[in-house]
């Protein structure tokens, strides 16, 4: 076991272990208790695209089949959800506990990272509170209400937990459960050859599926972020296994070389145009076959998840000619190409079976447009059901009580509507058994009024 050392957006030193060098597993979501077998009915998102009426039958956690022809057992119960049955969606660039703080609204747009780092606006809203909130013992809390908002926004898997793991976690935490075998860094760059040299060595065999890292973050121009990929390449980090979140500075032949050494970029629009007035240069990026993944970057200055996120990409879609993408790209942007970047294609990202049964449904609204526009377009309030493993953790109280009979739920508010969540399982070693989501809100509110700031709602619902 080697320790070794991650840095969140601020930039804050924190001593975790190493995940990729351990040798024990994280917890375990099998041991929960498993609900009975199921069947799902609404239009699914399918990797060979949408299926009406269709059938999604889970079982142990997994999906047993899915489509339009689906032989259901004799007595197992069937859920009509007059819904989008898509799959769970995954993030690969957060900063969990930050996701506490509401919208942070910058005066000027910012070079680089390195720039607004420094602020001393920025020190006083957001890091001098999380610092103290995190001294006050209360990183746990932070922790909870950020999977919350994630599953609020149809994630079910994740990566910028805190590193000691504090609770089983609601969605996969993939960069702090070592099954996972996925490695997440903000500052590559700093990271000592001690460290890095065994990174390198556990992609080129394989025992690391994924190394996640921030890169040339700041604006199209910007030399000192532009320069950083030269910086990457010399550290030996262009490498198969190897994913650049941001990379705002880089250019076409950055892309072009990426591309043939399998390196992937994770796209977050929302905060590259608030921080930096541009976002990556995704055209070069697709036109040169690297693979892209959409995520959220943090509520702060990003959007409050993933569902959100892929609002906003749709919206900027639309402002480009011709549309980079269509509405199905972008959802396997958040989809099938994250679970592939990291290694885990045969277990999430798509509705097939053998998968596990992390799903999203979604309320379509009236009209005449399809699924993939849905999921593009829906809000927080849409999401009916979300579930993890099979395990039902979220969504409207009517779906989860189909599911989730003799389980207590508590109600929330999320953008006017109503909605169910269910903890039962979720509290680890360092939780209260009796927290419950109403206590985790109000200590946080607490916490943050003492230093002038508020807790962010779980989603902005549009405004």
């Amino acid at each position: 076991m080697t320790e070794g050392y991650y840095r969140d957006s601020a930039g804050t030193l924190g001593w975790c272990l190493t995940l990729v060098l351990l040798g024990c597993l994280g917890p375990v979501r099998s041991s929960w208790a498993q609900p009975p077998g199921y069947a799902l009915r609404g239009t699914l998102v399918t990797p060979g695209g949408i299926v009406e009426n269709g059938i999604i039958l889970v079982a142990q956690g997994k999906i047993v089949a899915a489509g339009d022809r689906v032989e259901i057992p004799r007595d197992e119960p069937i859920i009509d959800t007059h819904g989008i049955i898509a799959p769970g969606l995954i993030d690969l660039h957060n900063h969990l506990t930050w996701n506490v703080f509401p919208r942070w609204h910058p005066v000027q747009e910012f070079g680089n990272r390195y720039d607004w780092q420094q602020k001393p606006i920025y020190q006083t809203l957001l890091v001098s509170p999380h610092a103290a909130i995190v001294a006050d013992g209360l990183e746990c809390e932070m922790e909870r209400y950020a999977e919350v908002k994630a599953l609020s926004e149809g994630e079910t898997s994740l990566v910028g937990s805190v590193a000691n793991a504090c609770s089983q976690g609601l969605a996969h935490n993939l960069d702090t459960d070592a099954a996972w075998h996925v490695a997440y860094n903000v500052f590559p760059l700093q990271m000592p050859e001690t460290e890095l040299a065994p990174i390198r060595r556990q992609l080129a065999t394989h025992q690391l599926h994924a190394f996640l890292i921030h890169l040339g973050e700041g604006g199209r121009q910007d030399a000192s972020a532009a320069r950083e990929f030269a910086m990457l390449e010399g550290r030996g980090l262009l490498v198969p296994g190897v994913a650049l979140i941001h990379g705002v500075a880089l250019k076409p032949e950055n892309f072009a070389a990426m591309a043939s050494h399998g390196v992937g970029l994770i796209w977050s629009p929302r905060s590259n145009l608030e921080l930096y007035g541009s976002t990556a240069d995704v055209v070069s990026a697709q036109a040169a076959h690297v693979a892209i993944a959409l995520a959220p970057d943090w509520s702060p200055t990003g959007s409050d998840g993933l569902l959100a996120e892929l609002n906003y990409a749709a919206a900027w879609n639309e402002t480009q000619s011709p549309h980079p993408f269509t509405d199905r790209d972008l959802v396997s942007m958040a989809t099938a190409i994250p679970a592939a970047m990291i290694g885990a294609a045969d277990r999430l990202g798509a509705l097939e079976a053998g998968h596990d049964a992390d799903l999203l449904v979604v309320r379509p609204e009236s009209g005449r447009h399809d699924a993939y526009w849905t999921l593009t377009h829906a809000t927080a309030a849409q999401v009916t059901l979300v579930m993890v493993e099979g395990t039902p953790l979220y969504g409207d109280p009517a779906v989860l009580a189909q599911l989730t009979a003799s389980r207590p739920a508590e109600r929330l508010e999320v953008c006017g509507s109503t909605k169910a969540l269910n903890l039962i399982g979720t509290h680890g070693p360092g939780d209260a058994s009796d927290e419950t989501w109403v206590h985790t809100s109000a200590t946080l509110e607490t916490a943050l009024r003492h230093y002038g700031r508020h807790l962010a709602p779980l989603a902005e619902c549009g405004q």
